[in-house]
């Protein structure tokens, strides 16, 4: 480790230890400026934790967040527990006052309009204003988030996790959940601190393992400390696979195929990388039994199930309601994109000539037949199917997309309605992973019409195993019998899952994360296009993301600032693959 890295851990601990008066301790989180420098306040914030709550379960809790919005997650807690500590303690120091202003202050003087932040740096931001005596600016749902992580003074260690857990779930559909320890079987994460930001603009908690750690290689330095980029080790979770089945058809829906349908295309496609995964190719029908009429599931299931589906069925009403909304703008969207694909398809010749024994004489070609005796000399025309191809759209439906569920839903509801219009033969469906299982939400498929109001179905929730996704893509596809194929993928380009890599450990690492997830999700794009189908990603995400969407997708990837913009890059897309149809 760089001789700078280790002072400044250093520093970090002793604010730690100073704040709570036990030397002997030793932390799960370090916080880090920008710079690399110690932060004081954020530190002493960590110390403070321990002196005023229970380690072992405040610990024990931070190592039950993970999935890919485990910054999120580990950052609103952070928030949650400077509320509470500040009144705590801010009547005993007398400085911490002045030092969290300057926190505060330091925070938003590297915050920059116009630039594109994550969540939890949009949350952070708008408390760090609220410090300050400013307005948060933030929108209405993570003004709603920000709020209720005020915790108070009064909160036991008890009180705030549970509170927690409460609002995890109620705006994340995110339960924590155990992590049990399996001999052997561990893996080294690369994470984001909870409170870093790509573009530097706020301080940074980060764990605290490996930072005096000679033996772990990272990159040829022995444990270097990125400013962005920490290891950590966590254990694999390993759930009963039938019970977890049941589990996500009750929150999605029931299969669409049979049991043995099912195993003959998990054999095929849950194989490698994807062996322990399975999945779920779902319409959101659900099974007639109830779910009070299941045994097998425990009373807290019951619970999550029941407040999945009403949550659900609240997203759904929802999405209706803001298109109606926005009916004028989005009705108005859905012609003039089906009026740009229908000039296109018109204009192109549905017929092709090719020269046969009889038909129209080719004067042109009549020295054919004096000259080399070639009888081909008149021209006939054959036609070609207009449209000569299908289209797929899938959709990423993780929980990073939660804050923009109803614009998702009309967007697709726009690209549904004019391909139809258009007459190409198009199917719809959205990806998420929930308890290693990756699910296929299917909104619309090429022989259905009339069929679009079941897009507002759509929900976000849970991680995406993105390889896994593109196998079960190119599976749906096989069912156009177009020769040509396209699909597009609506994409944050950040594949995550807590369920492992079946194989490929990378620096013992197996977990379906990093750079095992975005060399897998590499490999299967490349299939998809060895077999024939073009596949073009359509990004919308954070600079990191941009970075990886390219690899992934190479040149056929367009990148959009919002959601609003999705249908039309999906248009100009369609348009120029009619135009350049071979």
């Amino acid at each position: 480790m760089e001789e700078q890295d280790i002072r400044e851990a250093k520093r970090a601990r002793n604010f730690i230890w100073t704040a709570a008066e036990n030397y002997e301790l030793k932390p799960l989180y370090l916080a880090f400026s920008p710079d690399g420098r110690a932060d004081m306040y954020l530190n002493m914030i960590i110390g403070l934790t321990y002196k005023w709550f229970d380690q072992e379960k405040i610990d024990a809790f931070f190592n039950m967040l993970a999935g890919k919005e485990q910054e999120l997650y580990e950052g609103l807690l952070w928030i949650g527990l400077e509320n509470a500590l500040y009144q705590k303690e801010k009547n005993l120091r007398s400085a911490l006052t002045e030092l969290r202003r300057e926190y505060a202050q330091e925070n938003l003087n590297r915050y920059r309009k116009n630039k594109e932040y994550s969540r939890i740096e949009q949350i952070r931001n708008g408390h760090c204003r609220e410090i300050l005596g400013m307005d948060a600016g933030l929108n209405e749902e993570n003004a709603k988030i920000l709020h209720a992580f005020s915790f108070t003074e009064e909160m036991t260690t008890e009180q705030i996790l549970k509170r927690t857990e409460e609002i995890f779930w109620a705006y994340f559909t995110y339960k924590p959940a155990l992590v049990s320890k399996k001999e052997g079987t561990y893996f080294l994460q690369k994470v984001v601190g909870a409170f870093h930001s790509v573009g530097k603009v706020s301080a940074t908690y980060v764990r605290a393992k490996n930072y005096e750690d000679a033996n772990v290689d990272v990159e040829g330095k022995a444990g270097t400390m990125e400013k962005a980029k920490h290891y950590f080790v966590q254990f694999t979770f390993h759930g009963d696979a039938e019970d977890a089945g049941r589990y996500v058809e009750s929150c999605f829906g029931k299969s669409i195929y049979t049991e043995r349908q099912q195993e003959q295309v998990e054999k095929i496609l849950c194989v490698g990388n994807h062996k322990n995964s399975h999945l779920l190719f779902t319409k959101g029908k659900m099974a007639a039994a109830s779910v009070r009429e299941d045994s097998w599931k425990s009373r807290r299931e019951n619970r999550e199930i029941v407040e999945f589906q009403m949550d659900s069925e609240k997203q759904y009403e929802k999405n209706k309601k803001y298109f109606e909304e926005n009916s004028v703008v989005y009705r108005n969207s859905i012609r003039r994109l089906t009026e740009k694909l229908k000039i296109c398809l018109e204009t192109q010749d549905e017929t092709f000539p090719t020269m046969a024994t009889h038909g129209k004489i080719c004067p042109s070609k009549v020295w054919k037949a004096i000259y080399l005796d070639n009888p081909r000399v008149f021209e006939k025309k054959e036609e070609v199917e207009i449209p000569g191809f299908s289209v797929d759209i899938m959709i990423d439906a993780s929980s990073s997309r939660k804050p923009m569920q109803e614009k998702i839903a009309a967007q697709a509801y726009i690209l549904a309605r004019s391909l139809e219009m258009c007459k190409i033969p198009a199917q719809i469906y959205s990806y998420c992973s929930i308890r290693g299982y990756t699910v296929m939400r299917i909104f619309k498929s090429y022989e259905e019409n009339q069929k679009e109001d079941e897009i507002f179905r759509y929900v976000a929730a849970g991680n995406n195993r993105d390889g896994l996704a593109f196998r079960a893509a190119g599976h749906l596809a096989e069912k156009s019998e177009k020769s040509k194929k396209i699909l597009l993928v609506l994409t944050d380009a950040s594949p995550q899952d807590d369920q492992d890599a079946g194989e490929g450990a990378f620096y013992k690492n197996n977990e379906y994360t990093d750079l095992v997830a975005i060399q897998d999700t590499t490999k299967e794009v490349q299939a998809l296009r060895r077999k024939g189908m073009q596949v073009i990603g359509i990004f919308m995400g954070s600079e990191r993301g941009g970075a990886v969407a390219g690899k992934i997708f190479g040149h056929d990837l367009v990148k959009i600032q919002n959601i609003s913009q999705f249908s039309d890059a999906v248009g100009c897309i369609l348009q120029q693959v009619i135009e350049n149809r071979e």
